[in-house]
């Protein structure tokens, strides 16, 4: 039997924070995040696997750990200058994730956060990250090429 999926959903526009509590697992193919959003919590669409598109505001400042974690439909993600640090295990197994511009604002890519992203191709590394996580790039199809940049440890790509 299918289950009826959600194609789109907007939330009210006095909230700050989204937590995953109740996104979790949802089927969920846009999410339309207002300004009024300064925070997306840990968990927040962890495993909503058919998300495919999300745009994050510039009023967002931080990505909470495992926030998109095996979002396996997820094909683009525009991260803010706003967002200064990646949490641990973000993005760990968006399988469908092509292409990813990390923002200079960012300093920090937690563990783990690209983490299996198996069709990840373009990938820019600014060099405004002075810390990488454990496994940051473990499993990514273009690891290959991202260790040629001398400034990415080499445990960033050992499980």
């Amino acid at each position: 039997m299918n289950e009826p999926v959600l194609v789109s959903t907007e939330i009210p526009h006095n909230l700050e924070i989204i937590n995953g509590k109740n996104i979790f697992k949802k089927d969920i193919n846009e999410f339309i995040i207002p300004s009024s959003i300064t925070k997306l919590g840990d968990h927040c669409f962890n495993k909503c696997s058919s998300l495919t598109t999300i745009n994050i505001p510039s009023s967002v400042s931080k990505l909470g750990y495992l926030c998109f974690y095996e979002c396996t439909s997820l094909k683009s993600i525009n991260i803010p200058s706003s967002i200064i640090k990646l949490g641990y295990y973000c993005f760990d197994g968006c399988s469908s994730l092509t292409s990813i511009n990390i923002p200079s604002s960012i300093s920090e890519i937690g563990n783990g956060c690209f983490s299996r992203c198996s069709s990840l191709t373009t990938i820019n590394i600014p060099s405004s990250i002075t810390s990488f996580g454990k496994s940051c790039f473990y499993k990514c199809r273009n690891a290959e090429e991202l260790k040629k940049n001398k400034t990415i440890p080499r445990n960033c790509f050992n499980k």
